[in-house]
């Protein structure tokens, strides 16, 4: 059952569920581990004669839990990220504590891809950061920098460790550096470092031991290009994400408000997953979305505008170009 070398935890999840009485519970795996969920539902089905049931939903981040799932186990395991601020700040569905995270630490040595790494590297700093997967072996990976020159710079995290990056949190980020090295898996993550830091973000793969590179121009452009679109807007689409950790209810009918007093046509419109196909049907000239900030770099191509926040506050002429990536 191992995928990629990951820690699933079963014997915690076991104990849990023994300590718990539970007699039905619920799993929440990301998109690149649910081919592994039956397997898991098996094992502790099997040694604890508890139901499972395994969500089929998205499984995003701690702001994306399964509520619908939640209020019908006992207990939800949500594999794959650690509690942040937007699970603790929801409303939970019971009092109880029903939500356990597995993060999914990973077993993996991370030195031969940092090694590879440093190749391109062009500064003698770098911020060094990775996913709650890898967050374990940053300074294992600081140590072998400095074997080559290199000083790396662990910073302080909003979030559970140092180091830690979300995909849409970056503090730990917000270091002196001439650029960034992420340890960790995709393009999801680094590519909103450059954007959000304005800095140069190597990506070193772990597992693929591929290496990456992501400049901060040209992804603010494609953001700049959206605003421009987004000008001759008369009419807006005001996305409300209806995951627990993305729901901003308030922040929306303040938007609309101000779209109003700017004489512009405004609506609210909530939504679980926003995808293209769901925006299709609304007849307005522009979106915004006030949900995840990086749901709009999916909208790229989109035939409509799709903008964040603080992108429809420049369109609005409320804020300057530069503040959108002010972390």
């Amino acid at each position: 059952m191992e995928k990629n070398s990951y820690d699933f935890e079963l014997g915690k999840i076991k104990e849990l569920i023994k300590e718990g009485g539970a007699r039905r519970v619920g799993l929440q795996l990301p998109e690149g581990i649910k081919t592994v969920a039956t397997d898991i539902a098996a094992k502790i089905s099997k040694e604890t004669g508890a139901g499972v049931i395994i969500s089929g939903s998205s499984c995003y981040g701690a702001c994306d839990i399964d509520e619908k799932l939640e209020r019908n186990v006992d207990l939800l395991f949500h594999f794959g990220h650690s509690e942040t601020f937007s699970f603790k700040k929801r409303k939970p569905v019971l009092k109880e504590k029903k939500v356990f995270f597995i993060e999914l630490r990973s077993g993996v040595d991370v030195k031969p891809v940092v090694e590879k790494a440093i190749a391109e590297i062009k500064g003698d700093t770098v911020g060094l950061v990775a996913t709650v997967q890898h967050v374990h072996a940053l300074k294992e990976a600081k140590m072998l920098l400095a074997r080559f020159g290199k000083k790396a710079v662990i910073g302080k995290s909003r979030l559970k460790y140092d180091g830690q990056v979300l995909g849409c949190e970056f503090s730990s980020a917000v270091v002196p550096c001439d650029e960034i090295l992420f340890v960790g898996s995709g393009s999801f993550h680094p590519a909103g470092l450059a954007l959000y830091t304005g800095k140069r973000v190597i990506a070193a793969d772990p597992f693929t031991m591929q290496i990456g590179v992501y400049e901060a121009d040209e992804l603010r452009k494609k953001r700049y290009i959206a605003i421009e679109r987004a000008l001759d807007a008369k009419s807006v689409g005001i996305i409300i994400g209806m995951k627990s950790g993305q729901f901003n209810l308030s922040g929306a009918i303040d938007l609309k408000k101000k779209a109003v007093g700017k004489g512009l046509g405004a609506y609210l419109i909530t939504m679980d997953e926003i995808s293209e196909d769901k925006l299709l049907g609304f007849k307005v000239d522009a979106f915004v979305n006030t949900a995840c900030p990086r749901l709009v770099e999916d909208f790229t191509h989109f035939k409509k505008p799709v903008i964040s926040i603080k992108e429809f506050e420049v369109v609005l002429g409320e804020r300057r170009w530069e503040d959108c990536f002010v972390l």
